[in-house]
């Protein structure tokens, strides 16, 4: 059970996996934890093509013990690795060693799945007598997936950046140039409240409001200040913010993040290319504070894209290169939940 919903089944739990991860996994291994009889957090890497097996099974027990009241550990891997040469799965050497290392750990593996771009099937399970591979309706057509929809829940294909060209209109970039004036010789409280208001509807902003955030967003100590206000809505400036980009010490209102993420993703529609950069780095810090790597470092490294050279993007993928999770996505007191 989570979040009031039921789960009864391995499809309705990988029927849960991309919803909670925001998109669709592929060549991932993703571990849920278990307090009990339920579903704890999720963790999602990059499948180990070629990491040493007892090192990789080392690193995902210690971050599946960060979460010090799972009981258990339930594994999908999505693949279409084929096995090694006489080996009877894809990544036996890691599945072994991740069996062997979160038994030792107190938190068992109890059950596993490997999804392909064909079907699915238990991972623990060599015989297909008892254990035949299953379509993928199975899960998508799934009752938990249903009500996961029904509820408003969505996900991604991929967890890419994946945003369409501007296509605005012609003179767009003509006008944020033309505003720039005004806006570095502004005081910050403008772009601030312009800001506020925007997060605090639900309507996408109008064209001309788009346009002059999106300028708002050009001036580096005003950027920091809109970017802190997504987590304290009162602070006037930037200065001694460190704890908010490392999301340390902080409890987010996980609807304004939310929303911050939406209103970030439609301004997007009127920033031309040269202009993007600080709404995805937004949008992937505040996917950082998530807990959801694999999405912030794809939009940083299409800010980096956008604008070579572009600091705070490239400040964020160090973080997140060094495998750093934020803070705020390791209490579970604090981290994220998507909210249905």
């Amino acid at each position: 059970m989570t979040n009031g919903i039921s789960i009864s089944s391995p499809a309705d739990i990988l029927g849960f996996i991309p919803h909670t991860l925001g998109f669709a996994p592929r060549e991932s291994f993703v571990f849920i934890t278990l307090r009990a009889n339920m579903l704890g957090a999720t963790l999602r890497v990059d499948a180990p093509a070629w990491a040493d097996p007892a090192g990789f099974a080392r690193s995902m027990a210690d971050y599946i013990a960060l979460d010090t009241p799972a009981t258990a550990v339930l594994l999908a891997v999505f693949t279409d690795h084929a096995p090694a040469d006489g080996s009877p799965r894809p990544f036996h050497e890691h599945l072994e060693a991740i069996i062997q290392t979160l038994e030792t750990a107190g938190t068992p593996l109890q059950d596993a799945w490997i999804v392909t771009s064909e079907h699915w099937k238990n991972l623990l399970c060599d015989d297909t007598r008892c254990c035949p591979p299953q379509p993928l309706e199975a899960i998508t057509d799934g009752h938990l997936n249903a009500e996961m929809i029904f509820r408003g829940s969505s996900y991604q294909k991929a967890p890419g950046a994946n945003y369409a060209p501007f296509a605005g209109p012609a003179d767009t970039a003509e006008r944020i140039d033309a505003a720039m004036p005004a806006v570095l010789a502004g005081e910050p409280d403008a772009g601030r409240a312009l800001w506020a208001e925007a997060l605090d509807r639900t309507e996408a902003p109008e064209q001309a409001t788009a346009v002059e955030l999106v300028a708002f967003f050009q001036r580096p100590d005003l950027r920091d200040v809109l970017f802190c206000n997504v987590i304290e809505p009162e602070r006037p400036d930037a200065e001694g913010s460190g704890y908010l980009l490392l999301g340390h010490g902080i409890a987010p209102d996980w609807n304004r993040v939310d929303r911050a993420q939406e209103t970030a993703c439609q301004l997007m529609g009127a920033a031309p290319q040269g202009y993007r950069a600080p709404l995805l780095t937004l949008i992937g810090w505040l996917a950082y504070l998530k807990g959801q790597s694999s999405v912030a470092a794809d939009h940083l490294a299409a800010a980096v894209e956008d604008t070579p050279g572009y600091r705070l993007a490239e400040l964020m993928e160090e973080i997140i290169g060094n495998g750093n999770l934020a803070p705020v996505a390791k209490d579970e007191n604090t981290g994220y939940r998507k909210s249905i």
